[in-house]
């Protein structure tokens, strides 16, 4: 029913099989109201979405029986796959929902929903953790009879993970859910954290869960209805989304942009090239009957969704998902806090990030925060593992050149051929600000040299580097007869006093050469090594 198709940090992209069609994810379902929408279901559909939710609650309070004879598809006047939500939502608002989890369950079954949720019990900020813990047992004791009475298999049924504010709950609402069998799992109340920018939290509550849902079933988040969040909740492994968020926002004349809000009285231009921006000027906009530019703006905000869809499934087909996460990042703080708390669970997320990719795609790291890439770690997580120095008489230990891979161009090609020639048994190595260090013999592996970095980057953290080359030589010291250390500062700006010092520690024999590498030649640096 799931088929992983490409795949970037935790992110995916899929195809979901419903009775009635396909959803490729990740995919949005904007809510819709069965009674009145701010904008049409079709039209909706129209814009491109391939998948809309609604509210089964709703259909039943005001339609009772005759929305089962018309099916929810009629009802909303769509052939495409639709979600019904139970009246969780109500049930967080108004404490209170006039219907049972059996009588909902059913309910959706026979409206004909292709995707159907259980009545659970969120939980919100600001209960207590007794309550909590409560309301997640109740959820998972409503879960495990949904799936003991339900009647029609071809409706998937969506297991929501209760918890929050609690990491530890989510943990465990997770790892007992992951029991149960459901086609969908998803996020419960995670909608407060995003209204409040709590964005690290959220990255806590969907890491929680993720590591203990399977790997194969799509995972839903209620409420991701905001362009900003979306690269980062697909990052961390979101297939799906719902929100109404689109017709919220209009209502309020909130106009959204990929990287956050604007309310529509403080616009001078039109910051989109959407259909409704482009149809449109603003003035005309500004003239227009307050009912209508709601509409046009809730047009736009969809198109705004649409839009950042698309773009985080390209980024996922060329492997770029971390530079769009590095550019949403800036602008919000909380974005930027977010980011560094999703590098915190670097080992999960290298454990999902593809090795290569076809086509191969060079990594760009352009600040500080490139540094946290998947890619970095897992390098140096197999240079610790796996890696053993062939055998030589001398290391020459190089700065990184722009010229790769080293072993076919530049400075550190040449060296090679001049050792060969004169029969030196040498073991070069590159020390790098962004990888630490690359032996020439793996230089060619993807991406040691299929990227490309900053002057500003290479110039900042020299301390990796400097880390590098000390580690290298504490743990092979016994691998050579002597290591020549060469310093470049064109190059790579490293502290040499720094690195004298941590060498005398080791007590290993290490000579340090400032040359310009451009222009030295294997005999030069020998020379300047035994001066």
């Amino acid at each position: 029913m799931f088929e992983v198709l490409e795949k970037d940090l935790m992110g995916r992209i899929g195809v979901l099989e419903t009775k009635s069609g396909k959803i490729e994810t990740p995919a949005l379902a904007p809510v819709v109201n069965p009674a009145k929408n701010i904008v049409p279901p079709q039209e909706i559909v129209e814009i491109g979405f391939s998948v809309l939710m609604t509210n089964a609650y709703i259909i039943m309070k005001n339609y009772g029986r005759l929305g089962i004879e018309l099916g929810v598809h009629k009802l909303l006047g769509v052939r495409v796959p639709v979600m019904t939500d139970s009246g969780g939502y109500q049930l967080m608002v108004y404490g209170e929902v006039d219907t049972t989890p059996d009588e909902i369950l059913e309910y959706q079954e026979d409206l004909g929903a292709d995707v159907g949720v259980i009545l659970d019990v969120p939980t919100t900020l600001g209960i207590s953790r007794e309550e909590a813990r409560a309301r997640v047992e109740e959820t998972l004791r409503r879960a495990e009879k949904a799936l003991e009475i339900r009647r029609k298999s071809d409706m998937y049924l969506m297991g929501p993970i209760q918890g929050n504010p609690f990491p530890d709950l989510v943990e465990y609402a997770a790892e007992k859910m992951s029991s149960l069998d459901f086609e969908i799992y998803a996020m419960g109340a995670s909608a407060q954290l995003m209204e409040q920018y709590e964005f690290p939290a959220l990255v806590d509550t969907i890491i929680a869960a993720k590591e203990r849902l399977p790997a194969g079933r799509p995972v839903h988040l209620f409420g991701g209805g905001h362009p900003l969040i979306i690269p980062l909740a697909v990052a961390l492994g979101i297939d799906l989304f719902d929100s109404a968020s689109y017709a919220l926002y209009a209502r309020d004349l909130r106009y959204m942009t990929e990287s956050g809000t604007i309310k529509f009285d403080r616009l001078r231009v039109l910051p989109c090239s959407c259909p409704v921006c482009s149809k449109y000027g603003l003035e005309e906009l500004r003239e227009m009957p307050r009912e209508e530019l709601e509409r046009l703006i809730a047009m736009h905000n969809l198109y705004a969704l649409k839009n950042e869809i698309d773009r985080v499934k390209q980024a996922i087909r060329e492997g770029s998902l971390w530079e769009l996460l590095e550019q949403r990042a800036q602008a919000h703080p909380k974005m930027m806090d977010a980011l560094a708390r999703l590098s915190e669970s670097i080992e999960l997320l290298e454990k999902y990030h593809p090795i290569t990719r076809q086509p191969v795609s060079g990594l760009f790291f352009k600040s500080d925060t490139s540094l946290w890439r998947p890619e970095v770690y897992r390098h140096s997580k197999r240079m610790r593992e796996r890696y053993e120095p062939p055998e030589a008489d001398l290391l020459l230990m190089l700065p990184e050149t722009d010229e790769k891979p080293y072993t076919r161009y530049g400075p550190v090609s040449r060296l090679l051929s001049e050792a060969r020639e004169r029969g030196e048994r040498l073991h070069v190595v590159v020390y790098s600000p962004v990888f630490g260090i690359v032996p020439v013999e793996l230089s060619e592996v993807f991406p040691l040299s299929q990227y490309s970095l900053s002057r500003y980057l290479r110039r900042d953290p020299e301390e990796r580097a400097l880390r590098g080359v000390v580690e290298y030589i504490a743990r092979y010291r016994g691998k050579y007869e002597r290591a020549i250390v060469v310093v470049d500062r064109e190059l790579v700006d490293l502290d040499v006093s720094a690195l004298e010092r941590e060498v005398r520690g080791l007590g290993a024999r290490v000579e340090l050469v400032e040359v310009s590498l451009s222009s030295a030649d294997l005999k030069e640096i020998l020379r300047a090594a035994s001066a």
